[in-house]
């Protein structure tokens, strides 16, 4: 899946007159969105020194130059694609939310035949790792990139899809372990986002993170057991 505005790529229905002023306002984050290969190419790169140097330096000693230099292009070549640091910040924020919708549902394809807290241990532990790979990035993506409309949007549309596709992988597992996949699923994700973002943020670690996914695991796992039957040996 590919955010809808990655790259600042407009919606298609018509703004009213309060909604372009939230569009002129939110163009400081929008880039220009690249067409050919080498384009694309060359927003790759930049994508990835800009990571570079976000993680080595934060958000406020993050420069464009730096950025341009770690790259090997010019920073006429960055204002190209992007007009300012804060909207390199979006687009990898936007990056991080693709990679993220992609990982998850590839999980949820490959773990179909898996007993139901095999499955939901899979998702949680790919959440994880897609967090915990690199936590000082995130920590700066997550905490200092701006939030425009399009970016709250796509983070809403975002949510909502993997909500959805959760609840339907709730409702293939027996009624005894999950009685409500619709209330499951929202605790779930939102149990799930809440704490693997505090947990990789943290500056001390109370447990490793496979012990983590674990706890994580039987905590959704008693979640869903609260609105379910007491169970008779259905595998859990």
């Amino acid at each position: 899946m590919t955010a809808d505005y990655m790259f600042g790529k407009a919606p298609p229905n018509s703004r009213s007159q309060g909604d372009e002023s939230v569009a002129r306002r939110s163009s400081k984050t929008a880039v220009r969105r690249p067409v050919q290969r080498r384009s694309a190419a060359t927003v790759d790169t930049i994508l990835e020194a800009a990571a570079q140097i976000f993680r080595a330096h934060g958000a406020k000693g993050a420069t464009t130059n730096r950025i341009a230099e770690r790259a090997g292009v010019s920073v006429g070549s960055i204002y190209q694609y992007f007009p300012n640091k804060e909207s390199l910040l979006v687009a990898l924020m936007e990056k991080h939310i693709d990679e993220s919708v992609t990982t998850l549902s590839s999980v949820m394809e490959a773990t179909a035949a898996a007993p139901p807290r095999a499955r939901v241990g899979a998702l949680v532990k790919a959440t994880l790792d897609l967090h915990v790979t690199d936590p000082e990035l995130h920590r700066i993506i997550f905490e200092d990139c701006p939030r425009p409309p399009h970016v709250r949007a796509t983070l809403e549309r975002v949510e909502r899809r993997m909500r959805t596709a959760l609840e339907a992988m709730l409702r293939d597992f027996p009624h005894s372990v999950c009685a409500d996949p619709t209330r499951s699923a929202y605790v779930a994700t939102t149990l799930v986002e809440s704490m693997v973002h505090r947990y990789v943020t943290a500056s001390e670690r109370p447990m490793e993170p496979q012990a983590f996914a674990d706890h994580l695991t039987a905590l959704v796992m008693r979640e869903m057991a609260l609105s379910s039957p007491p169970s008779t040996g259905s595998e859990r």
